[in-house]
Formats: C-alpha cells, sequence, structure tokens
C-alpha cells in the first residue's frame, strides 16, 4: 500500500469544496486505498489555518474537528523529522519534505508550485489530481 504525505493545503482544499482531488484524496485515504503520514507540525499547521475565520465561514468547524480527530487516530503519525533547511525555495515547506524523507514516504502531494516543481525531488511529488489518477490506475490494475 503507498504511504502519502499530504500538504495541509489539500486537506484544507478537500474541506472548503467536496467535489474536486483534493475532496478525492480525504475520501481514498478514509477508505483505506492509501497510508497518509502526519506529525504534529503538520497537524499543526492544519489546525492553525483551519481555524482562521475566512475558513469557518466554508468549513463547519465541527467538520474541520473530525477530520483532525481522524488524523490522530487513523493517520501515521510519525514524530518531527529534523528540517532539511533549503530543501524547497519556501522554508515553510522544508518540513514537508523532511517528514516524507523520514517516513518513507512514496509521495509527497502538493498543490504548491514551490513543491510541484522541485526537481528530481524525492519522493516525488504529485499534484492531488495525478495522486488520484496514479491511485485510480494502482486500483485498476
Amino acid at each position: 500500500m503507498a504511504r502519502a504525505v499530504v500538504d495541509p493545503g489539500v486537506l484544507i482544499s478537500g474541506l472548503v469544496s467536496r467535489t474536486g482531488a483534493p475532496a478525492q484524496i480525504i475520501d481514498l485515504w478514509l477508505e483505506g486505498a492509501f497510508e497518509l503520514a502526519v506529525s504534529p507540525a503538520l497537524l499543526r499547521e492544519l489546525t492553525g489555518v483551519i481555524s482562521r475565520p475566512k475558513f469557518a465561514q466554508t468549513i463547519p468547524p465541527r467538520t474541520a474537528q473530525r477530520l483532525v480527530e481522524e488524523l490522530v487516530e487513523s493517520a501515521v503519525l510519525v514524530d518531527d523529522p529534523i528540517r532539511a533547511a533549503g530543501a524547497t525555495p519556501d522554508p515553510k515547506d522544508d518540513y514537508l519534505i523532511a517528514l516524507a524523507l523520514a517516513c518513507g514516504a512514496d509521495v509527497l502531494v502538493s498543490g504548491d508550485r514551490h513543491l510541484t516543481e522541485l526537481p528530481s525531488a524525492q519522493p516525488p511529488v504529485l499534484t492531488p489530481r495525478a495522486f488520484v489518477d496514479l491511485l485510480d490506475r494502482s486500483a485498476n490494475s
């Protein structure tokens, strides 16, 4: 089974709009199509962003709380790794690369161009749509 680190921005997008690839990623994870790895830093970022007033208008607080609870209970929880400084053009994204490496992820899923445009990223960085397509191909093989 594939293991993925999913950028908090993708998870938030999946909560904001229940259509599209980010929502499909949440659904596929809940269905057991892949392992989702998280760390305390990722959970803090996710919780901090979805608690902002602008998201309270589009994401029901109970829905956001349920997702965070499900992540804590069912995702693969990995200790925060040492950040690989300079791994990305945006230092705030360095922890995602470090987390993906530390947990042995097969892929990092992000819509952030700082990550999707990294040359020769290991593990590879896929857009949400590319990851859903990969999971669909794997399920149909």
